[in-house]
């Protein structure tokens, strides 16, 4: 081989060895860089620093810093988006976007960010975790903030913020207990899938799946079971216990079977707690009952006046068929075991007490009390009562605080978060909710959205718009109001 080939194959496996450091570097990318302002480095253990810019690759082992003034947005393979703060120390640790076996995996070592999490969140509920030195959040398709406060730094920006701490929480019920699968459709008709823990609102669209049981307990301590293949809606449910006639509940009930007890709304007022249903409104007294529907909830083939069944006979005749007919007839029917409700439609009302079992055919015909339920329904498809259903931990408690200790504070915007402290306790978060994990690890959902996270100046991903960075590069981030910089360029 002479000397001019060895020339050629040195320069060959030189050309061969730069490529692959990139090939390597691509095949392991997790996602990229969105944008930075101020200096953004990344490092893998064993290989030297990085300066990342946008466009970049970041790849999964890869420790990303951010400096003392600037702020990075990133963006991982399944559409998540987290906008990392000034002096953050954050670990990407692992990416799976495979379907079925999506996972990901971070840590935050040092500041905080807000995140827009993506598929993997959606598809697979507690599959996307970032952990910290003192808790562990569980993320299940949501949009929330994480910051880890160290001495009194937090302390010190919440009390330059005039802005007084406020209850912002828009949860009025929990997901006490699933069995199988359940989803949520909001007013805005998205979906959501359900788990134990998980939040609900005003407006959501409740369904179980074919062989599945949930038992929603609501922050006014009353409680409800769907059977399977069961939907209902949360009309309305406010619960101000400071304010007794402002407290108010509407529940609509649209098929399958629903197991009730009221709480503390339907005592401080009476009146305005009422469940409405496809052939009756029924007015509660303190109570717990059953409605089951036999097929479609709605018979409108059934008779709504028959005069013969008025006279003697005709009344005989319907007593002595009375329980063949039961087993028969389509609609809607009720079963009170503690107290009494009112039902009421086109045709009257019509009282049910504790014991007693009624038939609703349609909105225009009356009531028809029956000795029992039909033999099928009687076990409501597995449901159990929902005062027999024994939850373990509160689903509501929240601490008030005068002082912000060092720790990790959570604070949710949309959907679902699980934070587990170190020592075990769990804070379940909905919208408008906020937690601290301590150094120790022990966890409390707090009664407020800190101010410090509430009015943060760190822009949240979505809106790192190109308008957006624009503004930034001429203004940078001081007199920016909540939403736009309208104001400054005034």
């Amino acid at each position: 081989m002479d000397r001019g080939t060895h020339v050629v194959t040195a320069l060959l496996l030189a050309g061969a060895l730069f490529v692959a450091g990139p090939l390597q570097a691509a095949s392991d990318a997790v996602g990229e860089v969105g944008y930075t302002r101020g200096v953004l480095t990344g490092q893998i253990e064993g290989e030297p620093a990085r300066i990342l810019g946008r466009g970049e690759s970041l790849r999964a082992g890869e420790t990303l810093k951010t400096g003392k003034t600037g702020f990075a947005l990133i963006k991982l393979d399944d559409g998540t988006r987290m906008t990392l703060r000034p002096n953050t120390i954050f670990r990407i640790e692992s990416v799976n976007t495979e379907q079925g076996e999506e996972s990901a995996f971070m840590r935050l070592i040092k500041g905080g960010f807000r995140a827009v999490t993506g598929f993997i969140s959606k598809r697979r509920p507690g599959a996307f975790k970032v952990t910290t030195s003192v808790a562990t959040i569980g993320i299940r398709g949501t949009e929330f903030d994480a910051r880890l406060c160290e001495g009194d730094e937090c302390a010190q920006e919440n009390a330059r913020i005039a802005e007084p701490a406020q209850d912002e929480s828009k949860v009025v019920g929990r997901v006490a207990l699933l069995r199988g699968k359940a989803s949520a459709v909001d007013g805005a008709d998205k979906t959501r899938p359900l788990s134990t823990g998980a939040a609900v609102y005003e407006s959501d669209r409740l369904q179980t799946g074919i062989q599945s049981i949930a038992v929603i307990a609501f922050n006014d301590r009353s409680r409800v079971t769907m059977s399977p293949d069961t939907v209902f809606r949360i009309e309305r449910h406010r619960y101000r216990p400071d304010s007794p006639k402002e407290s108010n509940a509407f529940l609509r009930f649209v098929r399958g079977g629903l197991r009730m007890v009221s709480g503390l709304i339907g005592k401080i007022n009476r009146p305005s707690w009422r469940v409405g249903t496809p052939t009756a409104t029924i007015g509660i007294r303190g109570t717990g009952f059953d409605l089951i529907c036999d097929g479609d909830c709605v018979d409108e083939q059934a008779a709504t006046f028959d005069p013969w069944r008025d006279t003697v006979a005709g009344r005989l005749l319907g007593q002595l068929m009375r329980p063949a007919f039961a087993q028969q007839a389509k609609g809607m029917y009720v079963r009170v075991w503690s107290g009494e409700i009112v039902l009421q439609n086109d045709a009257g009302s019509q009282v049910l007490l504790e014991g007693q079992s009624a038939l609703l055919r349609n909105s225009k015909s009356a009531p028809q009390l029956l000795p029992d339920l039909p033999r099928h329904l009687r076990g409501i498809g597995g449901a159990p009562r929902p005062d027999k259903v024994v939850i373990k931990r509160d689903l509501f408690a929240r601490a008030e605080l005068d002082q912000l200790p060092a720790g990790l504070y959570v604070s949710v915007r949309e959907g679902d978060v699980e934070v587990r402290g170190k020592d075990g306790s769990v804070a379940l978060l909905g919208q408008g909710e906020a937690a601290l994990s301590r150094l120790d690890g022990s966890t409390v959902r707090l009664a407020f959205v800190p101010p410090f996270q509430k009015f943060d100046d760190t822009p949240l991903p979505d809106e790192l718009t190109p308008r957006m960075r624009r503004l930034l590069k001429l203004f940078g981030t001081q007199g920016r109001d909540k939403k736009t910089f309208e104001c400054r360029l005034r």
